[in-house]
């Protein structure tokens, strides 16, 4: 657990962070922070929230993993893990995979047969994972390697 004060500095700093580097973009990003769980999630509005989201998001990413570099060097001893989340991405996210979830687990119902995904990041398997919790009749796993590694919903 983070010191409350420490966590005020945290905020504090990431929020100078991405506002300096929003200003290179002649942006002005509305910024809210909630920490939950050792996640601190920045949930940014812009008026150009497409530069970072159209597409596979990959800018939002790249923000973000710059984002978490940088806090990592100004705030070296805490765990702290730096989620970004802007025009809304993550909760879409969230709702598409979601249903490809669903989706394979009622194709693996219907033909009992492993459904395999497409290669996903850690995150979006750990989503496709969760959704499946409180599905009946199947199971996933992850398996492959790096950028290859997928989900698999099989027959329970």
């Amino acid at each position: 657990m983070v010191n409350t004060d420490v966590q005020l500095e945290i905020d504090t700093k990431i929020r100078q962070r991405l506002t300096e580097i929003m200003s290179y973009f002649e942006l002005t990003p509305e910024i809210t922070l909630a920490t939950d769980e050792g996640v601190l999630t920045l949930d940014v509005r812009t008026s150009r929230d497409d530069l970072f989201i159209r597409g596979a998001a990959d800018p939002l990413l790249a923000l973000q993993h710059l984002l978490r570099i940088m806090m990592r060097h100004d705030f070296p001893d805490q765990s702290t893990t730096l989620s970004l989340n802007i025009g809304g991405f993550q909760q879409h996210q969230r709702t598409r995979l979601s249903q490809v979830a669903k989706d394979a687990a009622e194709q693996t119902r219907a033909t009992k047969m492993a459904v395999y995904l497409p290669p996903m990041s850690s995150y979006e398997r750990r989503l496709i994972h969760l959704a499946l919790v409180d599905e009946t009749g199947v199971a996933s796993e992850s398996e492959g390697e790096g950028e290859e590694r997928r989900v698999v919903v099989k027959p329970a």
